[in-house]
């Protein structure tokens, strides 16, 4: 009996390569989001801790004070933008891992599908050989015979 081959197994295993490659795009980009939320995290904790001043100040402190305020205000800006431009690349690599995920599944299918058809032709062709074996092994008897057939390479031709 003749094995089973998908046909487009080759393809399979290339759009399997590319599932795992845009899983790997995917992950790689979940990471950088927790690191630009990390980050943004922190720009914020330091805006905050710099809120705090004591008592009257000079003007050149009060000066390098609001100074250092708008860095790090403008820090915690760069750092939101920074979020918000990795979870949008998120949803980029989860789209791409999505349609890829598709693809990999339809062939699977149509994978299954043919062996599926191809267990039902083996199937088939069990049954007609079967169905052969009993058909030569019933024409070989000898009329008034029976059950019994003919001894191996002796044929009656009545």
């Amino acid at each position: 009996m003749k094995k089973y081959t998908f046909s487009l197994s080759k393809v399979l295993r290339v759009r399997r390569i590319q599932e795992d490659q845009a899983a790997a795009k995917l992950a790689a980009a979940r990471n950088a989001a927790a690191g630009a939320a990390a980050k943004e995290v922190g720009a914020a904790h330091a805006l905050a801790s710099r809120c705090a001043r004591g008592g009257l100040q000079s003007a050149a402190s009060f000066l390098a004070w609001t100074e250092t305020m708008m860095l790090a205000g403008e820090a915690l800006s760069d750092a939101k933008a920074e979020v918000q431009a990795a979870e949008e690349e998120v949803e980029v690599r989860r789209d791409d891992w999505s349609s890829a995920a598709t693809r990999v599944s339809a062939l699977e299918h149509l994978d299954e599908r043919g062996r599926e058809a191809h267990g039902l032709e083996q199937r088939r062709e069990e049954t007609k050989i079967v169905d052969d074996i009993v058909t030569v092994r019933g024409g070989s008897r000898r009329p008034g015979q029976g059950d019994t057939p003919c001894p191996p390479g002796r044929r009656d031709h009545t």
